[in-house]
């Protein structure tokens, strides 16, 4: 790095990462559970997802944010029962899961295999993203993010 706009632009962004949020999101600003923040931030990731969807694209960030709702869903439900989620990688998740009793050893399999093979390969390899794609994994992720809502019999998901 050796443009100095780019040095004070990460600064800047180093600055603001240090700050407490100025104007925080709205939903999550007052948040001290962590189970809820995560079960919240689901909902976030789904409604962005679902935005993008409408507008027919960005497809990368529709199955990246449905993957991560995904996880985050998952996360509140096992903090909801009680569960240590600190720490754990992308696909320890699944299991955390199969732990609490949200779904079976073989859904979690499954969850897990999709995670691997498709969620990095059109985030971090050559896999090209599409529309179909996009609304399959959207539509797992809402339907995964309602049950655990039904399950839990939360009140505190901010989705309509």
């Amino acid at each position: 790095m050796t443009s100095t706009d780019l040095e004070a632009a990460l600064a800047d962004a180093e600055d603001a990462f240090q700050r407490k949020p100025e104007q925080p999101e709205v939903g999550l600003e007052y948040v001290t559970d962590p189970a809820v923040l995560q079960l919240r931030k689901a909902c976030r990731l789904l409604d962005a997802a679902s935005f993008l969807l409408a507008r027919n694209g960005h497809y990368t960030v529709i199955i990246e944010s449905s993957f991560v709702a995904i996880e985050r869903s998952i996360q509140f439900y096992v903090e909801e029962k009680g569960y240590d989620v600190a720490g754990q990688r992308h696909t320890e998740v699944y299991d955390l899961g199969v732990r609490a009793g949200l779904f079976s050893r073989g859904v979690a399999d499954r969850l897990k295999e999709l995670w691997i093979e498709n969620r990095s390969e059109s985030y971090y390899r050559t896999g090209v993203a599409g529309e179909y794609r996009a609304r399959t994994i959207h539509d797992l992720a809402v339907q995964l993010h309602d049950e655990t809502v039904q399950l839990t019999r939360t009140q505190d998901c901010l989705c309509e």
